[in-house]
């Protein structure tokens, strides 16, 4: 596996690379507030037969912060235009975690043509269920000088029971730059999913916690999505339970094949 670099619209963006040959390459996308190591064992694992990427999103990770400021859904989408564009993928099947998975729909809905295949894991819920106020009062606390706290403390109450996995995820938000962090809540505040989901019409699959599995889920609001449901795990289910994350993946990419 080996880091590197390309030049993005808005600013560096750092990605990790492994694997080699000829079948369709995955591109591999972390949670907000992450960052692109959180699927290093998942690029060793699909990585025996095809090229595999993990991008770190604008402002996370080693990635630059985004020059004009926009952290919105449309904004990461065109990561993965710059990604796409600089590494040479035709054709790729996206493999997104929690928010990313928002920004892989929005992708898809402009360059259907490019990507073979959605693998959702734990994608963001609607934020709809959720009243105003309580989406505002988030965003004013992560717009203040304690955001890094509430940001962590948030994601300990989801990141399950495993400590070592907390503390992996709680370090890497704090990585992240203090307007991604805020720009990310404020894009996954103000979506809304019935557009993006209408608009992919391709193979798609979603590895849901039992902890999303509610009327909020993508495939609440869609019945007709393939999906399957984790149980005893927390949000970051490849770092959990790897195995399951491995082989729901290949299953997928499979059956696309």
């Amino acid at each position: 596996m080996k880091q590197a670099a390309i030049a993005g619209t808005q600013g560096k963006l750092a990605l990790l690379e492994a694997g080699n040959g000829s079948d369709l390459p995955v591109l591999f996308l972390h949670a907000d507030s992450g960052r692109a190591s959180q699927w290093s064992e998942m690029l060793k694992r699909i990585g025996r037969c095809r090229r595999v990427y993990a991008l770190d999103s604008r402002g996370s990770g080693d990635s630059a912060p985004a020059a004009d400021g926009d952290y919105s859904y449309a904004g990461r989408a065109q990561d993965i235009v710059d990604a796409a564009a600089s590494l040479k993928l035709d054709r790729f099947i996206i493999v997104a975690h929690s928010g990313s998975g928002a920004a892989a729909l929005e992708y898809a809905a402009r360059h259907a043509g490019r990507v073979a295949g959605l693998f959702l894991l734990d994608p963001a819920t609607d934020p709809r269920a959720l009243p105003a106020d309580i989406r505002a009062g988030f965003l004013e606390a992560l717009n203040g000088a304690a955001s890094l706290d509430v940001q962590q403390g948030f994601y300990a109450t989801i990141a399950g029971t495993n400590p070592q996995v907390k503390a992996r995820v709680l370090e890497d938000c704090a990585a992240v730059d203090p307007a991604a962090r805020l720009g990310f809540a404020a894009a996954f505040a103000n979506w809304n999913p019935d557009a993006a989901l209408d608009a992919w019409k391709g193979p798609i699959f979603l590895l849901v916690s039992s902890a999303n599995d509610k009327p909020s889920a993508l495939h609440a609001l869609r019945p007709a999505l393939p999906h399957a449901v984790v149980a005893d795990t927390g949000h970051w289910i490849q770092l959990d339970q790897p195995d399951r994350v491995e082989r729901e993946i290949l299953r997928f990419i499979a059956g696309i094949q």
